[in-house]
Parts: C-alpha cells; sequence; structure tokens
C-alpha cells in the first residue's frame, strides 16, 4: 500500500492532541509507509504521564521489592557486569509501575555518569538514610556486592520481625471480628424468632427469666435500625480511629507500645533487635560509631531507646566509651549490658551485637508463639462464653418447665 507524504501528515496532525511528536524524520513523497525512518522515537502522551505521574520522593516499595532490587544489583555487581544494562533488563521483568518507574530513573541516572549512591538518594522514601549510608560504606571499601547482599539480609530479618508482630496482632482482631458478626447473626436472625416462640405460648412473656429478657432487650434494639445502624457507625468509626492511633504508634516505635500487656515484650524484643542488627551492619562496613548510633535513633522510634542512643552518641562525641552510658538508667537488658561493655574493653563490638541480634530474634519468635499459644483459648473461650449465654437465654425458660 502506497501512501503521499501529505496523507501521513495529515493522518498525524489528527491525533496531535493524544500524542507528542518529533517530527524529525527523512522520507520520500509518494513511498511506502515501511520505507519512512523514524530518527527520534515517537513518545505518547500515556507514556510522559507515567512519568510525571510518580513523584521520586514519595515513591514506597515493598520490603519484598526491596529485597529483590538489592539481591538483583549484588548479583550484577558481583558479576562485575554494567550495572545500566543489568537494570534495564531487570525493568522489563517488573509489572508493578512504581517500581518499574523507579528502576528506570535509576538506570537513566547511572547512563548520565550519575553514581549509584546519588541514583539512590533521589528515592529517600524507597532508600532511607541508614541505606544508604551502608552502601556508601561498601563502595567507599570495593565491598559492594558483599553490603548489598547484607543489606538483603537486613531487610529480610525486619521483614521477619513485622510478619511476627502482624501475626500476632492479627489473630485476636480476627476472632473478635468473627464473633461479632456471630452474634449480630444471631441477635437479628435466631433471637427473634425464639422471642415469637416464648411469647406465642406466654402471657406476654411477663415471667421469662432476666437473662432471656436482657437478650430479647439487646435483639430488639439492634433490630431497630433507625437506632443501632447510627451507633454501629460511630463504634465504627472510634475503632477506625483507635486502630489508626496504634498503627502510628507502633509504627513510631512510641513509648507506650511497650507497656501494652501481653505485647509489650514483643515490641521491646523487636526494637531491641533493630538497634542490634542495625549496629552490628554499619559498624562491620566501617561507618563511624557516631554515625552508626546516629543513624540507629533514628530508627527505633520515639521511646526511652531512642534517648539513651542519643545520650551514648553524646558521651562518643566528648571522647567516652560507648558502653559507659548503657547501664546508667537501666534501659537495656543487663545481659545485652554487660555483653557490650565486655565487647568493647575487648574489641569484639561488631561480634556481639550480631550476636545479640540472633539471640533477640529467637526470643521474638518465641514471644510471638507464646502470645498466640496464650490468645488461641482465650478467643476461643470468649467465642464459647458469648454464644452461650445468648443459648442459655434462649432455652433457660424451657429447661424451667416454663408453661406461660
Amino acid at each position: 500500500m502506497r501512501l503521499s507524504f501529505y496523507t501521513i501528515f495529515f493522518f498525524l496532525q489528527a491525533f496531535e492532541k493524544d500524542f507528542v511528536f518529533f517530527p524529525l524524520f527523512r522520507c520520500r513523497f509518494d513511498t511506502q509507509v515501511s520505507d519512512i525512518i523514524i530518527s527520534q522515537k515517537v513518545l505518547g502522551k500515556g507514556e510522559k504521564e507515567v512519568a510525571e505521574k510518580f513523584d521520586k520522593k514519595k515513591i514506597k516499595i515493598t520490603p519484598e521489592q526491596l529485597i529483590f532490587f538489592n539481591n538483583q544489583l549484588a548479583s550484577i555487581v558481583k558479576l562485575d557486569l554494567s550495572i545500566p544494562q543489568g537494570l534495564r533488563s531487570l525493568a522489563k521483568e517488573v509489572t508493578d509501575p512504581q517500581f518499574k518507574f523507579l528502576i528506570e530513573e535509576i538506570e537513566k541516572d547511572l547512563s548520565q555518569g550519575v553514581s549509584l549512591i546519588e541514583a539512590l538518594k533521589k528515592f529517600p522514601n524507597a532508600f532511607p538514610p541508614l541505606y544508604i549510608e551502608i552502601l556508601k560504606a561498601g563502595e567507599s571499601t570495593g565491598n559492594l556486592a558483599t553490603v548489598l547482599y547484607q543489606v538483603s539480609k537486613y531487610s529480610e530479618t525486619m521483614h521477619r520481625i513485622q510478619n511476627r508482630i502482624r501475626d500476632a496482632i492479627s489473630y485476636p482482631l480476627f476472632v473478635l471480628f468473627a464473633s461479632f458478626i456471630l452474634v449480630v447473626y444471631m441477635l437479628v436472625i435466631a433471637v427473634p424468632e425464639f422471642k415469637r416462640l416464648l411469647y406465642s405460648v406466654s402471657k406476654g412473656g411477663e415471667n421469662l427469666p432476666f437473662l432471656t429478657k436482657a437478650v430479647f432487650a439487646t435483639s430488639d434494639f439492634v433490630n431497630q435500625y433507625q437506632y443501632s445502624l447510627p451507633l454501629l457507625f460511630l463504634v465504627i468509626l472510634f475503632l477506625f480511629w483507635a486502630g489508626k492511633r496504634i498503627q502510628l504508634a507502633i509504627r513510631d516505635g512510641k513509648e507506650p507500645i511497650f507497656h501494652i500487656p501481653l505485647f509489650g515484650r514483643l515490641f521491646l524484643k523487636a526494637t531491641l533487635l533493630k538497634v542490634c542488627r542495625t549496629m552490628a551492619d554499619l559498624l562491620r562496613n566501617g561507618v563511624s560509631m557516631v554515625e552508626t548510633l546516629s543513624l540507629t535513633a533514628d530508627i527505633v522510634g520515639e521511646n526511652r531507646i531512642r534517648k539513651a542512643l542519643e545520650e551514648m552518641k553524646q558521651a562518643v562525641e566528648n571522647g567516652e566509651r560507648m558502653s559507659t552510658k548503657l547501664g546508667e538508667k537501666q534501659v537495656f537488658p543487663e545481659t545485652m549490658t554487660w555483653k557490650l561493655q565486655m565487647a568493647e574493653e575487648r574489641g569484639i563490638l561488631e561480634e556481639a551485637l550480631e550476636e545479640l541480634a540472633v539471640q533477640y530474634e529467637e526470643e521474638l519468635s518465641l514471644t510471638a508463639s507464646f502470645i498466640m499459644r496464650i490468645l488461641e483459648p482465650l478467643m476461643l473461650l470468649l467465642i464459647a462464653c458469648t454464644v452461650g449465654i445468648i443459648l442459655i437465654s434462649l432455652y433457660l425458660p424451657l429447661f424451667q418447665g416454663y408453661k406461660g
């Protein structure tokens, strides 16, 4: 099929609103479309909007994506391959638009001569200062591949902590929600049927037991939707607000979470594990003690451990040992304080921190398992008692031989 140059030109002009063209191409009049040589890429507005859609400073990636990125980047560096080419191929495998955009932007920066650290710094929410500092230390010592694998291990450890805490919290919440649904179903469907049955064989239910009357009154209120639905809406709003506050407190590592019954120890173990693992990785990669304490304090949250780390940092800046401030306010466990004091004196602080990190990870798993073992029978008992009270209230008049 042969088309003239003007036909193609007007065809392109018709779609000018949908595409951004770079009309630098060479062609012959009255030639075939396949002979047209495009010297610059025709970029659709859709692609341009994708590029403008994401703000580099706001992009976040999941722990799984970070681990995947670290492992792939470490493999590229270890094999001494071209990082831009490796990232270009990696971007083709990624389906998540945001993650794909991140990899493509890093690849573009590296192709333009920007260093890896500077390219990563453009995504502060995806690669926090702690991550950048560890990579910077690895890059300066020529051990970038090793450091990337260590960062992956660190990310996997933090991800396991989050999963442990989420599993320990989500189970009782799920059971409470299931109990609520079951109770509402009984009050809306089952209880009114029993009420009609008992009232049909009695004189208006005057002599029914108090427990039965209380359950019937609750059922009547629930079935009056003009009252129960607004109340339910307010309760849901309150629970949402309370849940959001608790979620933010856990995310920010605020002090009150350490005092939550049963769960306080879990959060404390997780924070101590984060301290030991972070400090061990930073010191192992040549980061100074002052910078290590500063970066570690930034990630533990707003609590007494953060204040202790900041005081330790000031002590080191004043020429003192880090361990001199460890046991002053009894913030850290006695075993941890003693081990780190002895290790610093002997020059094996990194090994001691690594050992403590492994120990706290094991204790965290045991604590989470203990909480699950405690909560499981308690939740089952709660469901049994709730349903049992309703059933007893319904059958109690029959058990008493009530005849009206």
